[in-house]
C-alpha cells in the first residue's frame, strides 16, 4: 500500500522535473556505490574535445557530491523549484522549460569553457534565480 501511495506521489511529479531529480539522484547513487567515480563526469573541455567523451556535457550538471546533508538539501531544492516552475510559469509550456533548462545550461557550459574543470551544478542556481525573479514580479504586481 505505501509502494503505492509512493510510486502515485512520484508519477504526479511533472516530467521534466521528475526525469531531472531522477538523473541526478541515479548519478549520485551510481557515483556512492562506486560504480563511476566523479572524475567521469567532471567537466573538462579538453577531455570532451580532444578525446571526444560527450557525454561530460551533461553529466556535470547531475553530480552534486557525495551524499549527505548538503546533498539532500540540494535535491529538496531542485525538486521544489523546477516543480514549482514547471507547475507555475511553464505550466503547459514542457518544450519551453527544456529549452529554459537547455540554453542555460549551454551558456554555462560556454563561460567555464575556459575557465575551470569543475562540476558545473549552477543549474540549481538557474532554477532558483528564475523562480524568485517570477516571485518577485508577482510581489510587485499585487502592491
Amino acid at each position: 500500500m505505501a509502494y503505492q501511495s509512493l510510486r502515485l506521489e512520484y508519477l504526479q511529479i511533472p516530467p521534466v522535473s521528475r526525469a531531472y531529480t531522477t538523473a541526478c539522484v541515479l548519478t549520485t547513487a551510481a557515483v556512492q556505490l562506486e560504480l563511476i567515480t566523479p572524475f567521469q563526469l567532471y567537466f573538462n573541455p579538453e577531455l570532451i574535445f580532444k578525446h571526444f567523451q560527450i557525454w561530460r556535457l551533461i553529466t556535470n550538471f547531475l553530480f552534486f557530491g557525495p551524499v549527505g546533508f548538503n546533498f539532500l538539501f540540494n535535491m529538496i531544492f531542485l525538486y521544489r523549484y523546477c516543480r514549482m516552475l514547471e507547475e507555475g510559469s511553464f505550466r503547459g509550456r514542457t518544450a519551453d522549460f527544456v529549452f529554459m533548462f537547455l540554453f542555460g545550461g549551454f551558456l554555462m557550459t560556454r563561460l567555464r569553457i575556459n575557465k575551470s574543470k569543475e562540476l558545473l551544478t549552477q543549474v540549481l542556481q538557474l532554477d532558483t534565480y528564475i523562480f524568485s525573479w517570477k516571485m518577485y514580479f508577482l510581489i510587485s504586481l499585487v502592491e
